[in-house]
């Protein structure tokens, strides 16, 4: 079962929306981070703004010190990736800040206020690629630990406080199946953002994801529920309308799809991503652009059809479980839950298994919602556990594959 009732709310975000759209869910983040040290995961569905968000809160938007790992650059797929990704970001923290301390505090204050700090090694963010092993990496994240200080220290007129954004953090996963010593590494990672977060109080730790699962993984993994989840999601209807009258349309100079969301949302849904790349394209062809030529929707319906006969893809760990007389009952009942907006996980298990629809979220066929509360885009959601097709364009593309099968 996935876990229930931890998540806090917020709206969803992107890079362009306007203030009036993105006031509320800032400051909700902004306050977040100004308090006391968590560690924050926030799930989102792909392409919903979760980086763009987290991003302009901490460069833009506060006092804050950003350190930035993205694991989609393979940054955890190994002992040696993780070490340099590591001091790739606090190395230089370090000796700016020494470098700032020194000129505003004097001697007696910064051996009262940082008496580790200045104490830090820096050769030992230099070693060569041979000499990197799981032990060199612990060895790093117990001397970055022991030296930085406590949280409030930062919070005079010092500098800004670090805090660290993991991106993609589902793949951190690469780094414990890559071997039992990068299982245990894993661990100890994981363990010593626990430690610097909530227990020590030295920084902020943010975990971004789109994995459905990935808040169960870490949980399990941490064995005690150490992380604080947020989901940003869709837009709700309004706010989507208001963003391709307000923002999209003007962006493109598109006075003739004025007045016309409502046709527009059917194939976009309220994503912003999706209604600006519509937008885009209508821009070149015109009322030539239907849902089945919109690009997004061509490409669900390719993914889709590939489903039909699975195999494994080169980058996931397990074989694909599913049949295609399966995935056809899925999309069926998929598309005949469209105006309520999901299916219940209960009543497509009547159909097939509990591990084939986790197969199909695993090869994004289908999205898990992992609660109830914060899906914008659905009015009055019970509280269990819901499905959805990854996005409206594919909601689009089963409906028409179905067709196509003769369904």
């Amino acid at each position: 079962m996935l876990i229930f009732g931890l998540t806090k709310r917020l709206p969803t975000g992107g890079s362009c929306i306007s203030n009036a759209l993105r006031t509320g869910q800032l400051d909700m983040f902004s306050s977040a981070f100004n308090a006391d040290p968590e560690l924050h995961v926030i799930l989102g569905p792909p392409s919903t703004g979760k980086t763009a968000l987290i991003r302009e809160v901490v460069m833009n938007k506060g006092n804050f010190k950003p350190l930035f790992l993205d694991c989609r650059s393979g940054q955890f797929d190994s002992s040696k990736n993780l070490y340099n990704s590591i001091s790739m970001q606090f190395k230089p923290f370090f000796k700016e800040r020494k470098e700032l301390l020194k000129k505003i505090l004097p001697e007696t204050d910064l051996k009262a206020k940082f008496p580790y700090f200045f104490e830090l090694n820096f050769k030992l963010f230099d070693k060569k690629e041979k000499e990197i092993t799981s032990s060199s990496v612990s060895e790093l994240l117990i001397e970055i630990a022991r030296a930085l200080p406590k949280w409030n220290i930062w919070r005079g007129d010092y500098a800004p406080p670090p805090i660290l954004i993991v991106d993609e953090a589902n793949l951190l996963s690469q780094l414990g199946d890559s071997s039992k010593k990068g299982a245990v590494l894993l661990k100890s990672f994981l363990n010593w953002l626990v430690m610097n977060t909530k227990q020590e109080n030295r920084f902020h730790a943010v975990l971004t994801f789109s994995d459905s699962f990935f808040l169960n993984w870490i949980i399990n993994l941490l064995h005690v529920p150490h992380a604080t989840p947020y989901v940003v999601g869709d837009l709700t209807k309004e706010e989507a309308e208001e963003y391709f009258e307000k923002h999209v349309l003007p962006q493109y100079k598109c006075k003739e799809l004025e007045g016309k969301f409502d046709r527009v949302c059917r194939i976009t849904g309220t994503r912003m991503l999706i209604i600006d790349r519509y937008v885009n394209e209508y821009k070149i062809l015109g009322e030539k652009l239907t849902d089945r030529r919109f690009s997004v929707s061509r490409l669900e319906y390719n993914k889709l059809f590939s489903g039909l006969v699975p195999f494994r893809y080169p980058d996931k760990t397990r074989d694909p479980l599913w049949n295609q007389n399966e995935l056809i009952k899925v999309m069926k009942a998929v598309v005949d839950a469209e105006n309520r907006g999901f299916v219940l996980e209960a009543d497509l298990e009547k159909k097939i298994s509990h591990e084939k629809i986790h197969s199909l979220v695993d090869y994004n066929l289908l999205h898990c919602r992992p609660t109830n509360n914060f899906a914008f885009d659905i009015i009055d959601p019970p509280d269990k556990v819901m499905l959805t097709a990854m996005n409206k364009p594919s909601l689009r593309a089963m409906e028409h594959l179905l067709n196509d099968l003769g369904q």
